[in-house]
């Protein structure tokens, strides 16, 4: 749900983008044309005539109308785009605000979620290693109670069943679980890749309240590597 939600907003950021790169254009345009059209407007009224002994326009009152009406259109449509580029401007504002929110969140539930499944680190600092299929790699132990009604929900067996010969831990075969693990550090990868221009923009932030303290070292290689960063920085 949060990946749908990050990929709704940065779309949507990245078209305000282009309409406020338009909008730049546009307002420029508009900005020259109604310089062009009060200056024709103050030429023409420039031009007098002594009538009667007083100084008087000598240009014609309907041309006079009809400049002054192009004037004020001109006008007109440079507030107009002005009041369009500030809303776009703030709604810009708006979604980097909810991206960086929403990029705080996804990755807190990448870390959640594979900190409770991931093997620990040995008492040696060996990071596991989760394709190699160690039979001494022992992963975090779920609420029993819970695992045991998933599995007989989903098995109709207990929480020592076994399925294909392999011994089932908290609702997964070991196997499955290590197979989960690779598939979730994959994609939390490839979602540092897609978004790496967004993530970098906000990366103090995710130093800050992500990335900290004792996260699993198979997590920040992850998101790391989808970032093409280095381990130490």
């Amino acid at each position: 749900i949060l990946r749908n939600t990050v990929s709704k907003t940065y779309n949507r950021i990245s078209d305000l983008r282009k309409e406020i790169q338009t909008l730049r254009k546009s307002i420029q345009v508009a900005k020259e044309a109604s310089a062009k059209a009060i200056k024709e407007l103050e030429e023409a009224k420039s031009i007098l005539e002594i009538v009667e002994g007083q100084p008087v326009s000598s240009e014609r009152p309907g041309r006079l109308r009809r400049l002054q009406g192009f004037a004020d259109k001109a006008k007109e449509e440079e507030v107009t785009i002005e009041e369009s580029l500030e809303a776009k401007q703030a709604l810009l504002a708006r979604g980097l605000e909810e991206g960086k929110e929403l990029l705080r969140l996804l990755f807190k539930s990448f870390v959640d979620v594979l900190t409770e499944r991931l093997p620990p680190v040995s008492a040696d600092g060996d990071v596991p290693n989760l394709r190699a299929g160690d039979p001494n790699v022992t992963f975090p132990a779920s609420d029993p109670e819970a695992a045991t009604m998933e599995i007989d929900d989903e098995n109709g067996a207990d929480n020592n069943s076994q399925v294909n010969g392999e011994n089932m831990k908290a609702g997964y075969t070991i196997g499955e679980l290590e197979q989960w693990c690779l598939c979730t550090l994959g994609y939390l990868k490839s979602f540092s890749r897609q978004y790496a221009t967004e993530i970098w923009s906000h990366i103090g932030m995710l130093d800050e309240e992500v990335f900290v303290g004792s996260i699993h070292p198979l997590i920040r290689k992850a998101a790391f590597s989808g970032l093409c960063r280095q381990m130490n920085q």
